[in-house]
């Protein structure tokens, strides 16, 4: 039998196999978009691979594209057939990938737990887990799965430069910005094209109010990021985030034509409403028209993407950016469609998202049209009440700040100097810092 890099069994006798499930793996902790390929190679090597066919419905999962689920189904299909003559680690994937197409979300987390927990080395085990908490809003639920195993980690492990990036995310998205640093810097000094590092890193800097040094951290890795997937829009994502913040708008608009949505990147001529896209998107037009800066045609170059999310529930966090969209492009029949089906299936659901569309991504939703259409009463009748709530929409506290932004600028434009006061009090008890140096608070702030 077959081992993989950090030594776990694999259950394949092909020397073929476990060299391209290797390589996807590598691919997957680097965040590169040649994962499938290599499990496919894998597959092609091995056809009864039972742990390459999990991981290949789980990373189909992962796109939150309704039209890959089928695709991964006849993965389950396929890793069930094999079953039997498996390890107990690699038939958790498999309870992990059905609870997943079964919308038991939590109960695929515990698969990863249990893994984990018996193999603390198993570093897909730890990333799965964590990123699907991350998209849940279960931060330190996410710190933990990354925290119980990382005594047993040290730099003698393979990829143990991809175990500190996604520790210091974990880590900073719960407020331990030192710890944070320190760690995802030392993944970049062990490897500085690991993006999820470049991603800890560039969130610490964003929240503690570092513009200037988060321009620098990723000017200085961009040239890392030639093979990774679309985490590469999101990091340039950030930049424009630290142009904006600190008043530089065309410096944003321009890095948001080359590098965030440039009809021309091969990743979105291969898809282009993939999730995090079409959050970045939205997400930075309404910041910046915030603050005054005409957008032009951006809007509607993009609003086509977001009408094939219509019925979409896999991101929570994607469905208010979409209402954000149509109301900005006047786009009423598909707003009226998205709304309702975002109310029918928050009544319906019994899965992990069903509440949280209910208690969050309604209220936002509703209070991202209420702010295009200039009805900033609208804003804090729909967001004041939930406001303490929209982490179960899942995602950072630096992308969900954007309904922060919003409903400050309702109070200050309703001339509520006392809602603001409140407002602006919370972004700093969430862990922001220099709030009032940002361009994004500081105008709403003076007022």
């Amino acid at each position: 039998m077959a081992t993989d890099e950090r030594g776990l069994h694999l259950s394949t006798d092909s020397a073929d196999a476990a060299d391209a499930f290797n390589a996807a793996m590598r691919s997957f902790f680097a965040w590169r978009r040649d994962v499938m390929q290599h499990l496919g190679a894998a597959l092609e090597a091995d056809p009864g691979f039972v742990l390459a066919h999990a991981l290949s419905g789980l990373f189909l999962c992962g796109m939150r594209q309704p039209a890959a689920y089928p695709i991964a189904r006849e993965s389950l299909a396929a890793a069930k057939r094999g079953e039997a003559g498996c390890s107990d680690r690699e038939r958790a994937y498999v309870a992990a990938l059905e609870a997943t197409l079964d919308g038991d979300l939590f109960r695929a987390v515990n698969c990863f737990e249990e893994v984990i927990e018996n193999h603390p080395l198993d570093l897909i085990a730890i990333r799965l887990g964590q990123m699907e908490l991350f998209w849940l809003g279960e931060v330190a639920w996410a710190r933990d799965i990354t925290g119980r195993p990382a005594a047993a980690w040290s730099e003698a492990v393979p990829g143990y430069s991809a175990f500190l990036g996604v520790r210091s995310f974990a880590l900073e998205e719960t407020g331990d910005y030192e710890a944070a640093e320190r760690l995802g810097r030392r993944s970049i000094e062990l490897d500085p094209g690991d993006c999820q590092a470049a991603h800890a890193v560039a969130h610490v800097l964003e929240m503690e109010g570092r513009l200037d040094d988060g321009v620098e951290w990723l000017d200085g890795l961009k040239d890392g990021w030639a093979e990774a997937n679309h985490i590469v829009h999101h990091l340039w994502w950030h930049r424009c985030l630290f142009e904006t913040e600190r008043g530089n708008h065309a410096g944003a608009l321009e890095t948001y034509d080359r590098f965030v949505r440039n009809p021309q990147s091969p990743l979105i001529q291969a898809m282009s409403n993939f999730f995090t896209d079409m959050q970045n998107c939205a997400a930075l037009l309404a910041r910046l028209e915030m603050r005054g800066i005409d957008v032009g045609g951006r809007w509607e170059a993009v609003a086509d993407d977001y009408e094939s999310w219509i019925g979409n529930h896999t991101s929570a966090l994607t469905s208010p950016h979409c209402a954000l969209v149509f109301a900005a492009t006047g786009r009423d029949a598909k707003l009226d469609e998205l709304m309702a089906d975002l109310r029918e299936f928050a009544a319906t659901d019994r899965g992990a998202l069903g509440p949280r569309f209910a208690v969050a991504v309604i209220p936002a939703a509703d209070a991202a049209v209420a702010y295009q259409r200039g009805d900033y009463q609208g804003v804090l009748d729909s967001l004041l009440p939930a406001r303490r709530l929209l982490w179960q929409m899942g995602g950072s506290h630096a992308q969900r700040d954007l309904f922060f932004q919003i409903m400050a600028y309702a109070a200050a434009r309703l001339g509520r100097a006392d809602l603001l006061a409140i407002l602006l009090d919370d972004v700093r008890s969430i862990g922001f810092a220099q709030v009032d140096q940002r361009a994004s608070y500081a105008d709403v702030a003076a007022a």
